[in-house]
């Protein structure tokens, strides 16, 4: 998954369609009140409407909504949002005003108007890729806590290690894909012993 790059700021480009000027602007968001203080901050003097579209979170958490503000109905807010998900950048808005130029484009160059309007500012966004993590707790046998803490070092980051009369309790953080492999590899170098806490 995509985000903006931390302290971007906001990354604004502007095309014209058939005389019709479209001003996007992306911003990283992190709640729906995020994404409304970016609209009130848009200018959109003189604008006919003023689109948006969000993605916040992701997997099952994540929402995302989208508003066309008087534009026929699908024709502004989805093609933006489209141009989110398409790309797979979340945590982030897109405002798209319009200034009508006297010229209609009906639905499909409307579509294509904001669609393409919010992929060309996602190409000028400044973007990284951020890879979902997991924290996991593991408590093992002190006397397998030498071989795991080992294997655990080549295959995540070691958050922290507590000791104890009987067991050492390890706090990890790995890549969210790689989490049931490690898992995994734990219980079978224990023989089961292991005990997953998180």
């Amino acid at each position: 998954m995509l985000v903006l790059r931390s302290g971007a700021g906001e990354v604004v480009v502007s095309t014209t369609v058939k005389k019709s000027r479209f001003v996007a602007t992306a911003a990283a968001v992190e709640s729906p009140s995020d994404v409304q203080a970016l609209i009130a901050r848009v200018p959109s003097a003189g604008a006919n409407h003023v689109c948006w579209a969000y993605v916040i979170g992701a997997g099952p958490h994540q929402t995302s909504r989208s508003a066309d503000d008087g534009e026929p109905a699908g024709t502004a807010g989805p093609p933006i949002l489209a141009a989110l998900r398409r790309r797979g950048v979340v945590n982030a808005a897109i405002v798209v005003v319009r200034h009508f130029g006297g010229v209609k484009l009906g639905a499909g160059g409307l579509i294509r108007a904001y669609g393409g309007s919010a992929t060309a500012v996602l190409d000028a966004a400044p973007l990284h890729e951020v890879v979902p993590s997991s924290v996991i707790r593991l408590r093992v046998r002190v006397d397998d806590a030498g071989r795991v803490a080992t294997d655990l070092h080549s295959m995540a980051t070691v958050r922290s290690t507590e000791y104890g009369a009987d067991a050492v309790d390890f706090v990890v953080e790995v890549s969210a894909d790689a989490r049931e492999q490690l898992c995994d590899h734990v219980m079978s170098v224990t023989s089961g012993s292991a005990t997953i806490l998180d």
